[in-house]
């Protein structure tokens, strides 16, 4: 009897070690199924109103994850105003084409934004004047290499369209008036999982 009292509390702490070493490996290292992601911070955006909105990019390009060193965002011709703000090591320009819509750049004037980090890019906006769903296509280049994120979302997988969308991209809603109050947040938080030597193992039994 005390054998196996013994063997169960074994067992049962060998468990509870290899979940800690599970939890702790899926959450120290940023992953490349992360996103570009658009964050209001805890406040709506309201139509015709002024506001800011930033656009994080949380890791780099490709399987061996190179800097990004440049982003382009693109507002359609209803965004009545965007002008990015100023972020340390890079440069940014805002345009408005003849038919309204409006092209944000940020380029490194460094070494750019390493693959291991996590990068905020703040735009101050006069949300459009109508509620809706609006898309902001997003390309994030690391010298040539390029993830263009502009693949429009879909319910669930069809003949020309999978899902989940390989580069989703980033939308955010404008609400006709402020009639809630949201729970702030602070983005996405990518995970990595264990390469496989570093896997914790589960225990045998004998």
């Amino acid at each position: 009897m005390n054998r196996g009292r013994r063997t169960t509390s074994r067992f049962a702490v060998i468990s509870l070690t290899t979940t800690a070493a599970a939890i702790a490996c899926l959450a120290v290292v940023p992953g490349a199924s992360a996103h570009g992601t658009l964050n209001l911070y805890g406040k709506d955006a309201i139509a015709d109103k002024s506001g800011k909105l930033t656009l994080t990019i949380p890791h780099g390009c490709g399987p061996n994850g190179t800097s990004t060193t440049r982003i382009i965002l693109k507002l359609g011709s209803a965004w009545q105003a965007a002008k990015p703000a100023a972020v340390a090591g890079w440069k940014s320009s805002a345009k408005r084409a003849a038919n309204g819509q409006r092209t944000l750049t940020w380029i490194a004037t460094g070494g750019g934004l390493p693959n291991a980090d996590q990068g905020d890019f703040p735009i101050t906006v006069r949300w459009p004047k109508k509620a809706g769903t609006y898309n902001t296509p997003t390309a994030q280049y690391c010298g040539s290499q390029l993830m263009d994120w502009k693949d429009p979302f879909n319910a669930a997988a069809d003949g020309d369209l999978p899902y989940p969308a390989t580069y989703p991209v980033p939308r955010v809603r404008v609400h006709a008036s402020a009639a809630r109050t949201p729970t702030a947040v602070t983005g996405s938080s990518p995970i990595s999982l264990c390469p496989l030597d570093q896997a914790p193992r589960q225990p045998r039994r004998s």
